[in-house]
């Protein structure tokens, strides 16, 4: 296997949804922008207040994991007034400095996901930096939180022990941090398996599968190591159906994207057994470059990203069975010729009559949110105007679009070195102007910045230096 040298995307630290009352569908998009409707399986009733309440009906709540400051915070945009709905403190092992940088203290909340009767989070560094976890905490947990309130941890978690009916699957993976639901209710956990902040990642990644409501049960694990194209160094994961049938992940230690297919009884059969008959493939891609990135089409493809600093990003169309549409070009427009970076994707317009449409977040040398149009070779052809509200010192990091693609929650913060910054980072909420989409232009003709006087830099709990991973929540309220 071949040394990866880290890219400056990975030298911070990485980085859901809800339903109200029974019998309201919620609809959420993760921060790959597909958008997905599960019925509420809720018959005894949800809840009209607290974190995820909708006691006056429809509302729409951005998540954020805050995953240097060991946080989740929950935003409300669907009103009059966009505000902070409330906290979720997860510093598990605590520091009083807030800085979470000494030995192990970093706990980092990444991964969500929010049923109707529970919240999932996956967290990398607890109970030690080499061995993550899965945490469910039940609804009812949250169900007094007043808005702008804080849960602190010792509401759930006392002398290393978790309580009020928070249960824990400690999987002793390194960076297993990265979650999708499958319609069964079980779970998917991509393995990054390196550690981040060294320079060489030569351990293959794994797949885990979990029942969530049966934790004792453990983890089935896939090694990706095994594929035809060793996956080494995996990120989060992509749906390339509603289904759930295959998955997509880009592997930025060996420079390779996978597709895995789930056997037709993944939903019922014993864990170990669906993992014995997961199936894969892979193609590796241009050497020497940053490759994290994945996002569906809509049609069964997807687009893969690949960056470096010294050249315009690399961009892929690839399909289900691994085969690439084409070489991706070297075509750039003269006003994104300084576009380095590609973080995050989101699918803006699926593919059908027109080629597909994806926003993607946009590092130095040149910060924004870019326009990327698919095809055999995606390009580059445009850029979302009218981000006036991002400050000039932070960098988009993660996006996600509201169900109907007319809103865009951003991710906003230190280009590098974030655990250095002071905190001042950014949650950005977006109301986008398509009608120019033919011809790849795009405007925010409305954008608001969602923790517009928050932050107190004596105040860690106030801090967002690292916003990368965004979640947005449609909730049905009371029928």
């Amino acid at each position: 296997m071949s040394l990866r040298r880290a890219s400056p995307v990975l030298a911070l630290a990485l980085a859901v949804a809800a339903a109200c009352l029974p019998d309201n569908p919620m609809s959420y998009t993760t921060s790959s922008g597909e958008a997905t409707t599960i019925d509420s399986g809720v018959t005894t009733g949800g809840e009209a207040a607290g974190l995820f309440g909708c006691p006056g009906g429809k509302c729409t709540l951005v998540l954020v994991s805050q995953t240097l400051d060991d946080r989740i915070d929950v935003f409300e945009v669907g009103g009059a007034k966009p505000g902070l709905r409330g906290r979720i403190a997860l510093d598990l092992k605590p520091d009083a400095s807030g800085l979470q940088t000494s030995g192990n203290l970093l706990d980092e909340p990444y991964g969500l996901v929010l049923t109707d009767s529970d919240l999932r989070v996956a967290i990398g560094h607890y109970p030690d930096t080499d061995s993550g976890s899965l945490l469910r905490f039940p609804r009812a947990t949250f169900a007094d939180l007043e808005p702008g309130q804080l849960l602190t941890t010792d509401r759930y978690f006392q002398t290393g022990a978790f309580k009020g009916g928070v249960e824990a699957l400690a999987h002793g993976r390194r960076e297993g941090i990265f979650l999708l639901s499958h319609p069964s209710g079980r779970l998917l956990v991509s393995v990054f398996a390196n550690n981040l902040q060294t320079t060489e990642w030569t351990t293959p990644s794994e797949l885990l599968i979990v029942d969530p409501m049966d934790l004792m049960a453990g983890v089935a694990s896939v090694d990706l190591g095994a594929l035809p194209k060793p996956c080494v160094g995996a990120w989060e994961l992509q749906a390339l159906d509603p289904a759930v049938s295959k998955v997509a992940l880009a592997c930025d230690g060996s420079e390779s994207i996978a597709v895995l297919s789930l056997p037709a009884d993944f939903a019922t059969a014993p864990l170990a057994d669906v993992a014995q008959n997961v199936t894969g493939c892979g193609l590796n891609l241009a050497s020497g470059w940053s490759t994290q990135f994945v996002s569906a089409d809509g049609a069964g493809g997807f687009l893969a990203v690949q960056s470096q600093l010294d050249m315009p990003p690399k961009l892929w169309h690839v399909g289900a069975n691994c085969s690439p549409s084409g070489i991706p070009t070297n075509e750039v427009p003269e006003a994104l010729n300084q576009v380095r970076l590609l973080r995050q994707p989101v699918l803006l317009r699926p593919a059908a009559d027109k080629p597909p449409l994806w926003l993607v977040a946009a590092g130095p040398t040149d910060d924004g949110v870019v326009i990327v149009q698919g095809g055999t070779a995606p390009k580059m052809c445009g850029k979302l105007t009218g981000l006036d509200a991002l400050a000039s010192e932070n960098s988009p990091w993660a996006l996600a679009l509201s169900s109907d693609r007319t809103h865009l929650a951003i991710g906003a913060g230190p280009a590098s070195n974030p655990q250095l910054s002071t905190g001042s980072g950014q949650v950005l909420w977006a109301t986008l102007d398509t009608s120019g989409l033919d011809s790849c232009q795009l405007q925010a003709s409305e954008t608001q910045d969602l923790g517009a006087g928050l932050f107190s830099p004596g105040l860690p709990a106030t801090w967002m230096r690292a916003p990368n991973a965004i979640v947005i929540a449609e909730l049905g309220g009371i029928s």
